[in-house]
């Protein structure tokens, strides 16, 4: 039996699909990394905070 190859880039640094919500997001870093709840923001270039019904989408095309 093969061994699983094990995986050289962590879950916790894959991109976030572009549909999911701000929000959810957010979520997750928090919980990756064990940081306090509301203790993640995610901003515009402008330095506007995101809504958090906003998707991952939108950001990224601001941001490019």
């Amino acid at each position: 039996m093969a061994r699983r190859k094990r995986n050289d880039y962590p879950s916790r640094f894959r991109k976030a699909r572009a549909d999911s919500s701000i929000s959810s997001v957010q979520k997750t870093i928090e919980r990756k990394f064990g940081l306090p709840t509301g203790s993640v923001k995610l901003v515009y270039p402008n330095g506007r905070k995101t809504r958090s019904d906003s998707s991952v989408g939108i950001l990224k095309e601001r941001w490019e």
